[in-house]
């Protein structure tokens, strides 16, 4: 996948997460518990923090350090991400998440090809080297992220789970 192609797919799935959220109520949005104790709300923190995570590791991947990511489970930084955001306001929450997503599509088009896949000497366990690009093939619930994410909150509306409405 090149530069181009990431940004399309990751502005799909950023497209699909906001179809999903302006389609809800502001009530199910924190209300309802769509992934374990997480609400709508949570998940939405969750890719805020996420979304800045890997900004932030384009330059860690390009100073040759390691992302913590690799070698650490990410249920305690996502815990501590979402707790952070508890007592944010819902448009606090939503206008993080989309700045963050903003930011990151403009950092991925002002690399380089070379930058893009400079290998930063660390290795997935899978075995690939870590390069900016390889951020990028990593699948939720066979989307993107958010698109991952989206799935799992329309599933749940969809689904016996729910009782409230279908959209």
């Amino acid at each position: 996948m090149n530069q181009q192609e990431a940004v399309e797919f990751l502005q799909e799935n950023h497209e699909k997460m906001e179809f999903i959220i302006n389609s809800l109520h502001k009530e199910e949005i924190v209300q309802h518990h769509i992934v374990k104790a997480w609400t709508i709300k949570d998940i939405i923190a969750h890719l805020a923090s996420w979304n800045k995570e890997l900004r932030k590791s384009f330059d860690l991947i390009l100073e040759k350090k390691d992302v913590w990511f690799r070698t650490k489970r990410e249920h305690e930084f996502n815990k501590i991400q979402v707790t952070i955001r508890k007592s944010k306001s819902l448009e606090d929450v939503i206008d993080e998440w989309q700045i963050s997503f903003s930011q990151l599509i403009e950092r991925i088009k002002q690399l380089s090809e070379e930058e893009w896949i400079f290998d930063s000497g660390f290795k997935w366990k899978s075995g690939p080297s870590i390069t900016i690009k390889s951020l990028f093939g990593y699948r939720y619930l066979g989307f993107g992220h958010e698109g991952g994410h989206a799935w799992q909150i329309e599933d749940y509306f969809e689904s016996d789970r729910c009782a409230c409405r279908v959209y």
